[in-house]
C-alpha cells in the first residue's frame, strides 16, 4: 500500500504541462516580459529572465533640429574652458544625489576643497548606491546636475578647480 501512494504523490507533482511552459516562455519573449508566474491550485509556475545588464535598448525619437542645437549648444557650454579644470563625469547611468540621505548635508557645496577620494555625490543605478569619489585635489567650482536627476553614462556632473 505504500507504494502506491509514492506512486501517486509522484504523478501527482508532475502535473506540468511541458507544452504550457514553452507557450509561456513564447508569450514572455513576444511581449518583452522578464517575469512570469501562473498558479493554480497546488502548482505554481514561475518563470523569470535572467538579465545581463542595465542597458536600456535605445528608441529612436523625431527630435526638432531646434532642440538638438539648443542642446548641442548648452553641452558645449559646460566645458572647461581652462586646462586646470576637471570634469567629473557619472561612470554609469542612475540617479544623482548630492547626500547620502535627504537629512544629511551634502558631500561637497561649490568652493569646498577636495582631495583624491573624497566622496563627492552618490549615483544609484539598480538600487546599489554608487560612491563618486574625487579624482584630484582642487576646489569645487560648479555642481551640474540637481539633486535626485536622472544621469546618463560619461555626463558631466561636476567641475573641479585642480590645485
Amino acid at each position: 500500500m505504500g507504494r502506491k501512494e509514492k506512486g501517486k504523490s509522484k504523478s501527482k507533482s508532475q502535473k506540468i504541462d511541458l507544452e504550457f511552459v514553452k507557450q509561456a516562455i513564447k508569450l514572455m519573449e513576444e511581449n518583452g516580459l522578464t517575469e512570469f508566474i501562473y498558479e493554480v491550485k497546488d502548482i505554481k509556475i514561475g518563470l523569470k529572465k535572467a538579465v545581463a545588464s542595465s542597458f536600456v535598448q535605445p528608441q529612436i525619437v523625431n527630435v526638432p533640429e531646434q532642440v538638438v542645437t539648443t542642446a548641442k549648444a548648452v553641452s558645449e557650454s559646460k566645458k572647461p574652458e581652462n586646462e586646470n579644470l576637471f570634469t567629473v563625469k557619472s561612470p554609469m547611468v542612475g540617479t544623482f544625489y548630492r547626500a547620502s540621505s535627504p537629512d544629511s548635508p551634502p558631500f561637497v557645496n561649490i568652493g569646498d576643497v577636495v582631495e583624491p577620494g573624497k566622496t563627492l555625490c552618490i549615483i544609484e543605478a539598480m538600487k546599489i548606491m554608487n560612491e563618486i569619489k574625487s579624482e584630484v585635489k582642487g576646489v569645487v567650482k560648479e555642481i551640474l546636475v540637481e539633486n535626485a536627476q536622472a544621469v546618463e553614462f560619461n555626463q558631466p556632473i561636476i567641475i573641479i578647480e585642480k590645485k
